[in-house]
């Protein structure tokens, strides 16, 4: 439902970082730091300093992200399935013995034509785990597996390049990680010639029962916590899904010699700074720092490389980097943050006026003048937008997932499954919230009964808010599965069109309302409904007053408010205890339900049948306590916002 998280999700890149992410921290077991992986190699491309904060472990953000994590493992699978095209591979040991892999790899490729997995390759200091690398005679076709995903019928005969022909920076990551392995090899074998290839899922395919999510059964590794590498089990016909995969795999011979000596050049000055005494790379801070992995909270204990980089400056809050869209200060084509930080400048309250412009300028003025006052905005045009729309209400939200490998047959990589929407409803002026949801319980194609079910709860009258346009999108998309997969609704196809035309004025932003009209100190830039309603739960104790916040008003034991989602309570799990508080949560704990452990365990199942209902439940009152406390101004008093 956040905007965030909405976009995250769709975008592809995503996907593969967390899979590296993964692969960083099984790679870091077994490499020392005199030898640069092809994970140390992309993350140095986009930040020469994340280099040296990754060979000494500094702590980061994404060691306890569960988006990441979640997305880790779906490209595990991948991995998995493309391993089994090749039932004469051979996994090679020692992983955390990179010397010893290497002697292995070397002597199995001496002995003639193979098929390795996970092949390790090391040479003057440059270390690469191939995924599938088979020698036939003279050559060494390199195949690197990635989640992300390409469609064969739309993308044309060059999926990696743009419409001029360069290669396309979306990619570019992609391929530089295959050209470092290239590089490695060519050195390691010079009488070899390495042929590389990129295999990824194909969104033009579609699953069968044999290349469906419940065939791949995922154990978590052996290290802390069930890091480093899981092992996936195939439980299905592997000789049916070697005719029926999802997968492509594509020659980048001419993407790689495009590549070569760019990539080898800086792979030998990054392994030159690993070399004993290792060396950081002078940081260049800037705007890009602020999705940077290692921006720990300020309270963080122990190494801080976002501290290390910025040093004093990195210590203000709020901080110039929490500024809204502070990408876009001062105009496309310069960093404005990296300008002010050359002069001593972080502060939030330290952005000038005059560089507060363009289409994000109104907001960036009004995060700043409010922060500066300690106080909340509410535009008084706000309540009377809200006060025109018609009722019933309707507040609502979706929980789904889109995978690389789909949960049923028929659907297609990244496909979206939707599992459980949940509704508030507000029947008339001063009438209470009544709730209402559903959620998939059935081993079949969700997204129809989710339609209908929806269709039953929010009719034809009323406005119906959402928090970002990812319900609208979800709807748009099982339209066109309908055509796809051949429902023949007719009411339920022209419900859906007339509900997200573009023109329909029924269907209401209330994220978008926020971003004009409302703000509060401690959303700093985000828009998050996650950052929102803790913002206006703290200004305003008439809504924590009423009954249907009642169970979400609890204080901790020192007395602070606590944010609603802190207070889901957990629920017995075997002998721990689980609770769902954001929608990976809830994705993990559908995909259990239905495809895991709990399947077969009817009190386990109505476990996170639970879970997942608080957890959506509580989506949607977040968005009428919102709403509440909006409509409410100017009538009611609300408390300091630092309450």
């Amino acid at each position: 439902m956040a905007p965030e998280a909405f976009s995250a999700a769709l975008e592809v890149t995503a996907f593969e970082e967390a899979f590296d992410h993964r692969r960083s921290d099984r790679e870091a077991q077994g490499a020392t730091a005199m030898n640069l992986t092809k994970s140390d190699f992309i993350v140095a491309r986009s930040c020469g300093t994340k280099l040296y904060y990754k060979k000494l472990r500094y702590p980061t953000l994404n060691d306890e992200n569960e988006y990441l994590e979640f997305l880790a493992d779906g490209g595990y699978m991948v991995e998995t399935m493309a391993k089994l095209l090749y039932p004469d591979g051979i996994e090679v040991a020692h992983w955390d013995q990179p010397e010893q892999a290497f002697e292995e790899t070397s002597r199995r490729l001496q002995a003639g034509d193979v098929t390795l997995f996970e092949a390790t390759v090391v040479h003057n200091g440059l270390l690469a785990r191939v995924d599938i690398l088979r020698r036939e005679g003279d050559t060494l076709r390199l195949i690197e597996v990635k989640s992300s995903s390409i469609d064969s019928d739309a993308d044309g005969p060059k999926p990696f390049r743009g419409g001029k022909g360069e290669i396309a920076s979306g990619w570019r990551p992609y391929l530089e990680d295959v050209t470092f392995q290239a590089v490695v090899l060519h050195r390691a074998f010079p009488h070899l010639r390495v042929i590389p290839f990129l295999c990824v899922v194909d969104k033009a395919k579609s699953a069968t029962e044999n290349t469906t999510f419940d065939k791949f059964r995922l154990v978590r590794g052996d290290g802390p916590d069930g890091s480093w590498r899981p092992k996936v089990h195939y439980l299905g016909d592997v000789t049916r899904l070697r005719k029926e995969h999802v997968l492509a795999i594509v020659p980048l011979v001419t993407e790689v010699d495009e590549l070569i000596v760019e990539v080898g050049r800086a792979a030998d000055a990054l392994a030159s700074t690993i070399r004993e005494p290792i060396r950081s790379i002078p940081p260049e801070i800037g705007k890009k720092c602020k999705g940077c992995e290692y921006r720990l909270h300020k309270e963080t204990v122990g190494k801080n490389g976002f501290r290390e980089c910025w040093g004093a400056l990195a210590d203000p809050d709020p901080h110039i980097l929490d500024l809204y869209r502070v990408d876009a200060l001062g105009g496309k084509n310069r960093d404005m943050v990296a300008e002010l930080a050359a002069k001593g400048l972080s502060r939030l309250c330290e952005v000038p006026a005059d560089l507060l412009a363009g289409a994000y300028g109104s907001r960036q003025r009004l995060q700043l003048e409010c922060t500066a006052g300690g106080r909340e905005e509410i535009a008084p045009a706000l309540r009377s937008i809200l006060a025109a729309h018609p009722y019933p209400l309707h507040f609502i939200d979706f929980e789904g997932s889109r995978l690389a490998v789909p949960y049923h047959p028929d659907m297609r990589p990244y496909e979206q499954a939707s599992f459980q929407w949940s509704c508030h409803t507000i029947s008339a002026p001063g009438s209470p919230a009544s709730h209402a949801d559903w959620l998939n319980c059935e081993e079949a194609f969700p997204n129809f009964k989710f339609a209908r079910t929806l269709r039953n709860q929010i009719g034809n009258e009323g406005t119906v808010y959402i928090w970002s346009p990812y319900e609208v999108v979800i709807l748009r998309e099982i339209r066109g599965q309908m055509e796809k997969y051949g429902c023949d609704e007719f009411g339920l196809a022209s419900w859906i069109e007339a509900l997200t035309a573009p023109e329909n004025s029924r269907v209401v932003d209330l994220c978008a309302l926020a971003k004009d009209y409302y703000f509060h100190p401690s959303m700093k830039g985000s828009l998050s409904i996650k950052q929102v309603l803790p913002a206006v739960w703290g200004a305003d104790a008439n809504l924590r007053a009423d009954p249907l916040f009642l169970k979400y008003a609890r204080r901790d034991d020192h007395g602070e408010l606590l944010n609603p989602y802190a207070t889901l309570p957990p629920l017995p799990i075997g002998e721990t205890e689980e609770v769902v508080k954001e929608g990976t949560g809830a994705m993990r704990v559908y995909q259990e339900m239905m495809f895991g452990r709990a399947k077969d365990d009817p009190g386990r199942r109505e476990t996170y049948r639970r879970l997942l209902l608080q957890y959506c439940e509580l989506d949607t009152a977040a968005m009428v306590a919102i709403w509440l406390h909006w409509i409410r101004t100017g009538v009611m008093n609300t408390d300091n916002v630092t309450n």
